[in-house]
């Protein structure tokens, strides 16, 4: 019998966000910990986001010699190769964006429990941005380890 992989799973869109805004949130002790783990996973997941990002890029832009874009006019808007349009080159990076990438966090289990009851107790209140994140890593945590955990 294998072990459950617990994993938290996020678009590549929501990365950037999720560590901002939990980098603002109070935490101590071992949440703090796996909250600084997890922060760093997404650092790393957003760094492969930016490098898929670009070679799409490359894929649909036309570049110089030097591998550099070539840019209109107005110094702002790239150029696309022939035989591409805006539409395809828009619809492949909204794919990319809404590409799912997980984070295996069954190794630092006692770090990820620690942040997910800290989070699931959190004593202050949120809005807006922050509110929407909480919900979103909460609902992941929910499902990685199962209600009641």
């Amino acid at each position: 019998m294998t072990a459950k992989k617990e994993t938290l799973t996020f678009t590549n869109g929501e990365l950037v966000a999720i560590g901002n805004i939990l980098s603002e949130f109070k935490l101590k002790g071992r949440a703090s910990l796996g909250r600084t783990w997890l922060i760093k996973h997404l650092e790393d997941l957003n760094k492969q986001f930016s490098a898929d990002q670009l070679a799409t890029q490359k894929n649909f832009f036309k570049t110089d010699k030097d591998g550099d874009f070539v840019y209109k006019k107005d110094k702002k808007t790239l150029i696309l190769k022939d035989g591409y349009t805006m539409e395809e080159a828009q619809k492949e990076f909204d794919q990319l964006v809404n590409e799912h990438v997980s984070i295996e966090i069954s190794s630092y289990s006692e770090r990820m429990k620690a942040l997910f009851h800290a989070l699931e107790d959190y004593p202050y209140e949120l809005e807006g941005q922050k509110a929407l994140v909480y919900a979103l890593v909460v609902d992941q945590f929910d499902k990685a380890y199962g209600k009641g955990e």
